[in-house]
């Protein structure tokens, strides 16, 4: 909460931090930018909504980490330390710096911003659609927090009175997801199918992005017609024309930014991106030497074994999704190594970039959505059918699954291999309530993380989830 407190009367963007911005909408904002005195024009607005989009992209390795951590994906690697560990064997305290909310809160209040003032702008001709891209990116961080916390507090004003309470408590997990359905919808009228220019269809919030995370909430609610119906307007319906990348190019789909298989990626330039990506040092070794002889990252993690035993021979994923550093010469380190190479960055000169885009969400996860979906509505032979999409574009013979639940069981293995490294496992076993038996994690308090001790020191309102 420290950070997104901070925002109180003071500003919404400052140009360092609109700078990783700058390929997404090309517009500079001003260097300080009041909301009530400047959120008055268009300009303004435009502005405003990049800054939002700004503090999304310094969340990549957080949402990542919540969504995919304490599950079965990560291995512990050389350098692993506790944190990371505790990532790996589920057991994550509240003193886990990845535990800590500020700065999704500090981009929430700046969304908050957006909402609250823009609306009395005059008219002008993307009003609209900025407020449907601030209730989007609402919706999406709070349906990051709900997930992951359980019990958040839901602030939907922003900070701008000293006699405002700074300390609020938290909401019931029902009112959260109440306003991201609300705010979801809200979005889906106001945002265009595409934008003139390719990275900010794939980079902005539109109709194809706000229609996924609305099947990802409906799944979670177990509401599967809903999760069908909307996904008909992604995979059939959408101007955008999503299609899946062939299968021998799965690995461009993390290379190549913004493919024809994307829906939804924060965007990452090594011009103008002071941090860049973070997950990149993450995965990487320090002496990567596949597929180029540059030193690469921290390498916190490495590969879980269940993930690569996983993949079945001839599946054209597997080399995209994990790579070993080989038997290099001095001074090379982390010889013989598995690593995550999903995020592997560009090189130039003799330079790697921390400037991969981060894919929140695209085409094969809401194929295999739908795939899901079918499968709960006992509509198994269409199930086989989108499973079987993937299977074939990963170069692999069609599922033999008959019943629903080895259909059911074959969907969760698919989506371990295809999803692997992109935030979504912990989620899928949370969601389909198999944490417990596939992890062996059996503590029923590992369905929500802990309040991080940092914010319940700043926040006296705030309660400690139960078992922390």
């Amino acid at each position: 909460m420290k950070r997104g407190i901070t925002y109180i009367l003071i500003i919404i963007l400052v140009p360092g931090a609109l700078s990783s911005c700058k390929k997404v909408i090309d517009l500079t904002p001003e260097s300080a930018i009041t909301a009530a005195g400047s959120l008055t024009n268009a300009d303004a607005a435009q502005a405003a909504i990049i800054g939002c989009y700004d503090g999304l992209q310094l969340l990549p390795r957080t949402l990542l980490q919540w969504g995919e951590g304490r599950s079965d994906v990560y291995g512990p690697s050389d350098l692993s330390v506790v944190e990371q560990l505790q990532l790996i064997n589920g057991n994550v305290n509240s003193n886990n710096s990845l535990c800590a909310w500020g700065d999704v809160y500090t981009t929430i209040n700046r969304v908050n911003n957006v909402l609250k003032y823009v609306p009395a702008i005059p008219a002008f001709a993307t009003k609209e659609s900025i407020m449907g891209e601030a209730y989007f990116l609402r919706a999406l961080l709070y349906f990051y927090l709900v997930r992951t916390f359980e019990n958040v507090p839901l602030i939907t004003d922003p900070y701008y009175s000293t006699s405002q309470d700074y300390f609020p408590k938290q909401a019931t997990p029902a009112a959260v997801y109440a306003q991201v359905l609300s705010d979801l919808l809200a979005a889906e009228t106001r945002v265009p199918d595409t934008y003139p220019a390719l990275i900010d269809t794939k980079g902005r919030a539109t109709k194809g992005a706000v229609r996924a995370v609305l099947a990802d909430y409906y799944m979670w609610k177990k509401m599967y017609q809903n999760a069908l119906d909307i996904t008909d307007k992604i995979v059939a319906g959408s101007p955008a024309n999503y299609t899946l990348v062939a299968g021998a190019n799965y690995g461009t789909i993390f290379l190549t930014k913004n493919t024809t298989e994307s829906i939804f990626e924060l965007q990452f330039s090594n011009g103008t991106n002071e941090n860049g990506n973070t997950i990149v040092g993450f995965f990487l070794p320090v002496g990567q030497t596949s597929p180029t002889a540059y030193p690469g990252g921290n390498w916190l993690v490495c590969p879980s074994q269940k993930l690569k035993d996983a993949f079945e021979a001839g599946d054209l994923r597997k080399n995209a999704t994990y790579l070993n550093t080989g038997s290099p010469s001095a001074p090379w380190r982390d010889v013989n190594k598995d690593y995550a190479a999903k995020y592997l960055g560009t090189i130039v000169g003799s330079q790697r970039f921390n400037d991969c885009n981060y894919i929140l969400y695209r085409l094969a996860d809401i194929i295999l959505l739908r795939a899901e979906a079918y499968n709960e509505l006992t509509q198994t032979g269409d199930a086989v059918t989108e499973l079987n999409k993937i299977r074939t574009r990963a170069g692999l013979s069609a599922s033999t699954a008959a019943t629903q639940d080895d259909i059911r069981m074959a969907i969760e293995n698919e989506r371990l291999k295809e999803l692997a490294f992109e935030g979504k496992r912990y989620f899928d076993l949370q969601r389909s309530g198999r944490y417990a038996a596939v992890t062996g994690n059996t503590n029923p308090d590992w369905a929500r993380w802990p309040i991080a001790s940092s914010e319940l020191l700043i926040n006296t309102s705030l309660v400690q989830n139960h078992g922390y």
